[in-house]
């Protein structure tokens, strides 16, 4: 069964919740098509002019692959698809707001499922990493108000674009190394292996919302669509509940 997606990697870690129900429905595994058509309406997105591009295809097919529910990705290069994950870009809906994962229900409403169970798999834990803290925070959907220095009394790893790195660090003072990785699915694996993410609304954080891991996500009043649901994660506006929640999860660990 063929299905379709075109979006930012985000846009695709977020539909894997109906691909899996796709799966389940219809009792056999997925061709995953990734379509590079579809233009990229974010400003100043680091994936260019449009949402999909050669070096995202690359980095994100690993992961789709290692996915028990997925047979094959490929370009796109068929007609006959069953279930078009680009469709709810076309159906009046307010994309600045709600769940992502719930816009392919307004589309597919047979595909609705439990957004609290995870629908992403990786490899075993790093052992290495069990006591880390990984930190994610993109520009675009930042809540500046908030302070991250008491983070300096933790062990984390940072992972994003150079750039995002030395501006985060350098702003709250922190000490903790850059995170690279070769793909998707290595970082999975790293995301796998953590005490606890914590991050703004991303393409990393989308990985970690799937996979259900102890997750924390800085809130973007403006934009709020990423609602952290199942296991143990929290969303937060304030430095002071920041703090409350960070102290209480470290506690569970």
């Amino acid at each position: 069964m063929r299905v379709i997606q075109s979006g930012h990697i985000g846009d695709l870690i977020y539909s894997l919740s109906a691909t899996k129900r796709a799966s389940e429905l219809h009792g056999e595994k997925i061709d995953f098509h990734i379509g590079f058509r579809e233009p990229n309406g974010t400003p100043n997105h680091p994936g260019g002019g449009y949402c999909m591009n050669p070096i995202s295809y690359a980095y994100i097919k690993p992961l789709l692959e290692f996915q028990p529910y997925i047979q094959s990705v490929q370009m796109n290069a068929h007609p006959d698809i069953v279930y078009d994950f680009d469709k709810f870009r076309r159906h009046e809906l307010n994309l600045s707001a709600g769940d992502l994962r719930r816009n392919q229900f307004f589309v597919y409403p047979e595909l609705t499922c439990d957004l609290t169970q995870p629908c992403v798999i990786a490899p075993e834990p790093i052992e290495e990493l069990k006591d880390t803290i990984l930190l994610n925070f993109s520009t675009r959907y930042r809540n500046n108000d908030m302070s991250y220095k008491c983070l300096k009394d933790h062990k984390c790893i940072f992972f994003g674009y150079e750039e995002e790195y030395h501006a985060f660090c350098s702003r709250f003072q922190l000490d903790c190394e850059h995170l690279k990785v070769r793909d998707a699915l290595a970082l999975a694996q790293v995301i796998n292996s953590v005490k606890l993410v914590i991050g703004n609304q991303s393409s990393t954080f989308a990985l970690a919302e799937q996979m259900k891991v102890n997750r924390m996500l800085e809130s973007y009043h403006h934009c709020p669509n990423v609602i952290p649901m199942g296991g143990v994660a929290y969303d937060y506006n304030k430095n002071y509940t920041f703090q409350k929640i960070l102290n209480e999860l470290i506690d569970i660990n």
